[in-house]
């Protein structure tokens, strides 16, 4: 349990032991070739971008990918000096200022390329840009038909070099039958020969997110995004049950939360029967009913369609939401656990004793995945690191 002496009523916990067992566990699939690339973008999962961010390099990965050139610029303010490749659009007015700050940049509009050639020449600086493929997605990315107008132009374009190539498949996660995710890698395939053959010979080629890094060796090339993974969740059920059909696995050797959500009673009191709770009057005591308000609600990123069907722990037993999450504030019921007081700790995601909730379960009671529910917690929420590691050197 960690001592709270500030003012916030909610925080996340960030598992250092749990982060770092992760990155190991990658480590060992995907071999020491590859560029471990990790993705940080959406406040890393809503984990902190920072915290991750500085244990990322703690831990010995390669470089970051982010969304925007915000998050990039963040990080470089923060003083991180490490490769950060930007898979978003980049305002054609704000090119400037990513090649100025050394960003790695996706590019997929002709509108892109023209404008970066203009800018390095007008200021004398090489910017490094990664070609994204269409494979079959049909979300950002060059089709195959206009890739001879990116090959022409970017011969002529000597400060803007092609680093490499990439893509990104669509079905890989939600399903056990892979058929078009081997489909999307031969498209790229074939598309990387080309680009090779036609004046690009020395190129870097990545494909693999968490999912095609767990199941296929074969598209970890020179480096692998690492999104979720990293955290310590699965993509999918179907990820989790096709992995298992290929590895033998131990639970100790299978990814750890990193992130625990907590909160504290702000009161508890009792309702007597056939009295309603919250807003709309949704849930009707059958008996006098002991609940404790919590100071958390959908400002917080706390879904209100998890309203009348899902629990907290307090005392490591499982409390169930009774009325409408509010903005700010939910109620638990607490009949059955005995004891429950004011400031009590209460874990919204995460372990407490023998019981345990987690982002899936808070998925299904939203009708939602779980990058949604991690993603949408509150940046504003404090990110704190616990399980710390501690280096040889410093014992």
């Amino acid at each position: 349990m960690v001592e709270r002496r500030f003012l916030d009523n909610t925080w996340i916990e960030i598992s250092e032991a749990a982060y770092a067992h992760n990155l190991q566990f990658f480590r060992k699939i995907i071999g020491s070739r590859p560029e471990l690339s990790v993705v940080i973008k959406a406040n890393a999962y809503g984990h902190g971008w920072q915290t991750i961010a500085r244990l990322a390099i703690k831990h010995q990965v390669d470089s970051f990918c982010v969304h925007s050139l915000n998050e990039a610029l963040k990080l470089r303010h923060a003083g991180f000096t490490q490769n950060i490749l930007v898979m978003g659009h980049v305002p054609l007015n704000c090119l400037e200022e990513a090649v100025r700050h050394n960003l790695r940049l996706v590019v997929y509009n002709k509108e892109t390329v023209e404008q970066l050639h203009d800018i390095t020449n007008h200021i004398h600086m090489l910017t490094r840009i990664h070609l994204k493929l269409e494979t079959g997605t049909f979300r950002q990315g060059v089709m195959q038909e206009d890739l001879p107008w990116f090959f022409e132009k970017l011969k002529h374009t000597p400060r803007v070099m092609l680093e490499a190539v990439y893509t990104h498949f669509a079905n890989i996660e939600d399903t056990t039958s892979h058929d078009y995710a081997e489909y999307q890698q031969y498209c790229f395939n074939k598309i990387v020969q080309l680009i090779r053959s036609d004046g690009f010979p020395i190129l870097k080629k990545h494909a693999a997110c968490t999912a095609a890094a767990l199941l296929f060796g074969d598209t970890h090339f020179d480096m692998v995004r690492l999104g979720i993974g990293q955290y310590g969740f699965w993509p999918s059920r179907e990820t989790l049950i096709s992995f298992r059909e290929k590895y033998k696995l131990q639970p100790e050797d299978t990814p750890k939360p990193v992130l625990t959500w907590k909160t504290r009673v702000s009161q508890v009191k009792t309702v007597p029967r056939d009295n309603t709770i919250g807003y709309g009057r949704t849930f009707k005591t059958t008996r006098d009913t002991t609940i404790a308000v919590l100071p958390v609600g959908y400002s917080d990123g706390y879904d209100r369609q998890i309203s009348n069907q899902g629990y907290v722990l307090i005392h490591g037993k499982r409390a169930a939401i009774r009325g409408r999450i509010c903005m700010n504030l939910m109620m638990v019921d607490v009949t059955d656990i005995p004891g429950v007081a004011l400031e009590d700790e209460v874990v919204l995601i995460g372990k407490q004793g023998e019981e345990q909730i987690t982002a899936e379960q808070l998925a299904e009671w939203s009708n939602t995945i779980h990058y949604e529910v991690i993603a949408r917690i509150n940046p504003e929420i404090p990110r704190i690191t616990v399980d710390p590691v501690v280096d040889d050197d410093e014992e």
